[in-house]
């Protein structure tokens, strides 16, 4: 009898096992990449968020190469961002070791490797438009000043 329950049970759990394993039931996504730059040098390992400038839609995010380049993805299942308007953010943590130790290891400190402002969408000034046909040349073009 134990038995016969525990395969019920497993027989119940196995359509929500499959929902989304292909991303078949997400929204469409199309090709949407780029390059960020920092005064017009290329930024690695910087991480792009893309925020929806409308409600119901998701976002997208990426982490920049070492040309600066990126690929946006919105599921992990799928590649590519849904098409529409968006503010982006920009960040990059940068480890600077510190003279000294701490508790035995290497004094470190976190600095922003981007100005502060283009870490937060509201502020960064950056947006981007991806149509339905997708978008393979969005240039973050950042500024020290």
């Amino acid at each position: 009898m134990r038995n016969c329950w525990l395969l019920w049970c497993i027989a119940g759990l196995l359509p929500l096992l499959g929902c989304n394993s292909a991303g078949g039931n997400l929204p469409k996504t199309v090709p949407a990449s780029g390059l960020v730059t920092l005064d017009g040098k290329p930024v690695d390992g910087a991480q792009v968020v893309i925020v929806p400038a409308g409600e119901g839609m998701t976002g997208a995010s990426a982490v920049t190469d070492s040309s600066g380049r990126f690929s946006l993805r919105a599921y992990l299942e799928k590649e590519g961002a849904i098409p529409g308007e968006y503010k982006v953010q920009v960040s990059k943590t940068v480890e600077v070791k510190l003279k000294g130790t701490v508790d035995g290891g290497d004094a470190v400190r976190f600095d922003h490797g981007v100005p502060a402002k283009y870490t937060v969408a509201k502020t960064s000034g950056l947006s981007v438009s991806i149509p339905d046909t997708g978008n393979k040349d969005i240039k973050l073009a950042l500024t020290s000043k």
